[in-house]
């Protein structure tokens, strides 16, 4: 039986955490520096990562690429065809985008399948279930509320991948993430792991940023990645001009891209290794 693709959910119920960011640097560093057969899917109105990876795909050459994406998750979840909504960014990198029109996805859904919550999850899965046949990792982005994009989402992946800020409050957020996932899986059935919670460091000498980790550790034990993701200019830059892998006139990566890049790396290798563990496979 061929291998299905490992499917993850990235979230936490707090906003600007680096929960869009994980999705973007992860599959990319999926794609283009472990040459995995990688697909993302934005389930997320705002449609900032569908953005981020059409910058990217224009850094790297890629000039088949629309102005505006005329053919989204939305057009896919009302037409079923979900094929029309594929496109390349990077080789071994696929995207189906998101955009603000998007938003009607609840009530659609509520007005097909009223008051049937596993219907509505089951149809986002038939979707997507095909598209684990041909890649190798699925990446969903989501928005951080509890919602039926996020809960589509739970519905259709194996692993959730947390993003916690070290503050306060994102503390509070993944912890009430993952208190919503376990209730989730009872309440419908189905299986999803926390494969890792990645830790966004603001401030790497503030006391209050090192308390809060120090706290998570405490609580989370090795579900905490050891790779840290601090404060760095360059992943803002990412929002604006898309991922860069720039290469200097000494024929090596520009060291800030590097240092982005290399963080991320590790988080993958990290993720992989828990993967493993839970899956029975080390």
């Amino acid at each position: 039986m061929p291998k299905k693709a490992e499917t993850y959910v990235v979230g936490n119920f707090k906003g600007g955490v680096g929960k869009s960011t994980t999705v973007q640097m992860l599959s990319f560093e999926s794609a283009f520096r472990k040459k995995r057969k990688t697909l993302v899917i934005d389930l997320d109105p705002q449609g900032n990562t569908s953005d981020v990876l059409s910058l990217t795909g224009e850094n790297f050459g890629n000039d088949t690429l629309p102005e505006e994406f005329d053919s989204t998750i939305w057009e896919a979840v009302r037409s079923g065809d979900i094929q029309s909504s594929i496109y390349q960014i990077i080789p071994n990198l696929d995207l189906i985008p998101a955009n603000i029109s998007f938003s009607d996805f609840p009530d659609y859904m509520i007005e097909k399948y009223p008051g049937d919550k596993v219907s509505q999850f089951k149809y986002m899965e038939r979707l997507i279930e095909p598209l684990k046949e041909v890649y190798d990792v699925i990446y969903i982005d989501v928005p951080p509320t509890i919602s039926t994009y996020s809960n589509a989402a739970m519905y259709v992946a194996e692993y959730v991948i947390v993003i916690l800020q070290t503050q306060v409050k994102s503390l509070k957020g993944a912890q009430n993430y993952i208190d919503y996932m376990n209730f989730f899986i009872e309440q419908y059935q189905t299986e999803l792991e926390v494969v890792g919670i990645v830790p966004f460091m603001m401030q790497k000498r503030d006391s209050v940023d090192q308390e809060i980790y120090t706290a998570a550790k405490e609580i989370y034990g090795a579900h905490l990645l050891n790779t840290v993701v601090l404060n760095q200019s360059r992943l803002k830059r990412y929002d604006g001009s898309g991922i860069t892998y720039e290469i200097n006139k000494n024929g090596k990566v520009e060291q800030w891209d590097k240092r982005a890049h290399e963080v991320f790396v590790n988080i993958l290798d990290e993720i992989d290794e828990h993967r493993l563990i839970l899956s029975g496979e080390e």
